[in-house]
């Protein structure tokens, strides 16, 4: 993918920045166990894409990237502070490869660095140095962004108990869970860069597309990945019984005997404690037989060419911005995310 390397580059670069304004913000300080918790996940480190998205934002509209560095610090700490407490919720032991706060230092003190990890997302709004106006403002967006995040895990708590989930009913909840923040990210920059509520609102537009699509290629690539490039086994989410949209497809226009089929290994091995690589090995032909059914209705087929949309959608809405390194930017950052392969 040699189109995407100069864009690699600079998502780098800025993330080092970006990182200096995290780490002023959660310094190493008393009471030592709670912002231990706090900077686990920040120094796992993360490509810090959505703080990429505000900065490019800001850029892109005409403004001043520098104006945005809090605000893009903010955007990745309401991220890592939903991780903290998703990971609590699913009871996972591991994320990026190292161990979860919870387990290393208790559910209670897990929940106290993810709320400590929220309280710092305003820390930081208040410190960008724009008018107050767009302080509010920017505070707003924040506000509502978060009350989205929560209201669609909810709503993926909630489809856990239900064996269907419709098309529109994932869209909504995957709107909640990833599209907010990326439409955050991408509006939050925007405001700190231009008054024009033009560029704004197509910002916005790009932001929800984005994220959502981003969500949906996700679950493609669960099913049709390179497993080394993945790093986990294929199909892991029929395992362990995930709504996608590929699974809303499936369900919307199957028959009844196939559906019969399909649900007796979907969900078979939730919560299943002997890891993935030895529940890979036990039921590798039964996922495979899953992944036929849904080949057989084109729900694959289906959600990646819904994400491709998505995001041809999303660039399109940029063409009102002036042409520039930043907004191309974008574009090529919304391309990779349902071209990559892991």
């Amino acid at each position: 993918m040699g189109k995407f390397d100069a864009l690699f580059r600079r998502i780098k670069e800025q993330a080092g920045i970006v990182d200096d304004v995290i780490f002023k913000l959660i310094p190493e300080k008393d009471p030592e166990e709670l912002y231990n918790a706090v900077r686990h996940y920040p120094l796992a480190g993360g490509k810090r894409v959505r703080p990429f998205v505000v900065l490019r934002a800001a850029e892109a509209v005409g403004g001043d990237p520098e104006k945005a560095l809090y605000p893009a610090a903010a955007v990745e700490l309401l991220h890592n502070y939903s991780l903290v407490h998703d990971d609590i919720m699913d009871m996972d032991e591991l994320r990026r490869g190292r161990p979860t706060v919870h387990k290393i230092w208790g559910v209670n003190m897990a929940i106290l660095a993810g709320d400590l990890l929220f309280s710092k997302v305003f820390e930081a709004i208040a410190k960008t140095p724009v008018e107050p106006s767009k302080v509010v403002r920017i505070l707003d967006v924040m506000a509502k962004t978060s009350n989205e995040l929560c209201e669609g895990q909810a709503l993926d708590i909630e489809f856990e108990t239900r064996e269907e989930v419709s098309v529109e009913e994932y869209l909504r909840m995957i709107s909640g869970k990833t599209g907010a923040l990326f439409d955050g990210s991408a509006t939050i920059g925007a405001i700190v860069g231009t008054d024009n509520e033009e560029y704004i609102q197509a910002l916005s537009k790009w932001g929800r597309n984005v994220g959502i699509a981003f969500q949906i290629w996700d679950d493609v690539l669960d099913l049709i990945a390179d497993e080394e490039k993945l790093g986990k086994p294929v199909g892991s989410d029929i395992r362990k019984g995930k709504k996608t949209l590929i699974v809303s497809h499936f369900f919307d226009n199957a028959n009844e005997e196939d559906k019969e089929e399909f649900l007796k290994v979907f969900g078979k091995y939730a919560g299943d404690a002997r890891g993935d690589a030895l529940i890979h090995e036990d039921i590798m032909g039964e996922v495979a037989r899953a992944i036929e059914l849904l080949r057989k209705y084109g729900s694959i087929d289906y959600a990646a060419e819904y994400a491709k949309n998505l995001v041809k959608e999303a660039n399109e809405a940029l063409k009102v911005l002036p042409e520039s390194e930043a907004r191309k930017d974008l574009e090529l950052l919304a391309e990779f995310l349902v071209e990559r392969e892991f």
